[in-house]
């Protein structure tokens, strides 16, 4: 059964067209909501994109985690996009490779030295994920994201819905 699938996934890649959806030199520019898993928490961010060419763009991102279970975070992004289109250039699956910047804090903690109850941890870490993008119209996208981050006390794995306005 198993040979079987990895048959029919076979022959559909060999006649689903393929080909670049992003054309070089395009940007674009929009909002973003999700869900981040270490704080079990709601995030809200920008993105903006720049393609170098049809298969290599880059992504930087910044994004606010909302509080939850006495946890934050401001984080931005650099990631960078490889995306391959389908169904006649109107969508594109993507990897998503990068680096980022995360500034986690912790809300209420006791701490007797200090009146401030909060404490803040800054860390770098590395990215990886994919997402999916659909060109409603020539300057307006929709896509979805699901990234995880690989960083030092915080891991945490996001998903993410966005609109992009195509220029």
């Amino acid at each position: 059964m198993k040979t079987t699938g990895l048959f029919t996934a076979l022959f559909l890649a060999t006649i689903i067209p393929f080909s670049a959806q992003a054309q070089k030199g395009e940007r674009s520019f929009g909002p973003r909501v999700g869900y981040v898993t270490k704080n079990d928490g709601i995030l809200a961010g920008l993105t903006f994109q720049y393609s170098f060419s049809n298969h290599f763009r880059l992504a930087p991102e910044i994004d606010v985690v909302f509080r939850n279970n006495d946890l934050d975070a401001l984080t931005i992004y650099v990631n960078t996009h490889y995306p391959i289109s389908f169904a006649s250039d109107k969508a594109a699956f993507y990897p998503v490779a990068g680096i980022n910047f995360s500034s986690w804090s912790r809300h209420n903690v006791n701490n007797p030295a200090s009146d401030d109850v909060t404490s803040h941890t800054n860390c770098f870490g590395v990215d990886a994920g994919a997402g999916i993008e659909y060109k409603c119209s020539n300057s307006l996208k929709i896509n979805f994201e699901a990234v995880y981050t690989l960083i030092k006390h915080f891991p945490n794995a996001k998903v993410s819905v966005g609109i992009n306005y195509v220029f």
